[in-house]
């Protein structure tokens, strides 16, 4: 009976110290545990608080429409003419996704959701992601006389495809300049010639007042035009 006792006793005792360490190893654990739950709660808080600075680390867009101009061509009853048509007109522009976009063609045609009208001599403002940025022109050009605007669009419409680049950059202002110049074209229309007056638009880029790159008329067709036809991407219908 005394062995059994003994015996008895002992496991007693080693129980007793396997639930000693159990409860050593299991507060070692829980604090751990505490201490990195309380890391993950500091660092929540702290991108919680970071997140609205992060947020409003925005750059301004300005897009600053000149008076517009006419070529030596253009005689003064002409231009007398536009000017009465044009007081109080601008230009078409909007934003779609990192493309700026101008049109020279109406907006009924363009698939782009709300074009901004900038009146000339007036600026625009917006503020954008910081990124880089690229400005296409839907260009037009008076080559015939027609009722049917398919026909009209497939002859005299074209896209000049991010013809340049700007940057918009966290807490900076960049300036795009725009420039219209009245030109005449002329095209015969049933043995009358008939003209019309289209502006060429040169654009000019600047970041806190520093041209970046020169100047460049960007709805002029050239060899890397698309014409209206053949352009399958987002901005048309």
């Amino acid at each position: 009976m005394l062995a059994v006792f003994c015996c008895s006793n002992q496991k007693r005792q080693r129980n007793h110290r396997h639930e000693n360490d159990r409860s050593v190893i299991l507060s070692v654990v829980m604090k751990r545990l505490r201490h990195v739950v309380l890391r993950v709660c500091i660092g929540l808080a702290v991108l919680g608080a970071l997140h609205p600075m992060f947020a409003q680390q925005t750059g301004t867009l300005v897009v600053d429409m000149k008076n517009f101009t006419f070529g030596e061509k253009v005689p003064a009853k002409a231009q007398k003419n536009i000017q009465m048509a044009l007081g109080h007109g601008g230009l078409q522009w909007g934003m779609v996704d990192r493309t700026l976009l101008i049109p020279m063609v109406n907006e009924s045609f363009v698939k782009v959701d709300g074009l901004y009208l900038t009146r000339f001599g007036e600026q625009k403002r917006l503020e954008l992601v910081p990124g880089d940025y690229t400005i296409t022109c839907i260009g037009y050009e008076f080559a015939g006389n027609s009722t049917d605007m398919d026909k009209v669009l497939s002859k005299d419409a074209f896209f000049n495809l991010n013809v340049l680049k700007f940057t918009i950059l966290p807490g900076k202002t960049t300036t795009i300049e725009v420039s219209s110049n009245y030109m005449p074209q002329s095209a015969w229309f049933r043995l009358a010639k008939q003209t019309f007056y289209i502006p060429d638009i040169t654009v000019r880029v600047l970041e806190d007042g520093v041209q970046m790159g020169d100047a460049m008329v960007i709805s002029q067709r050239t060899k890397s035009s698309v014409v209206w036809d053949d352009y399958h991407g987002p901005l048309k219908f």
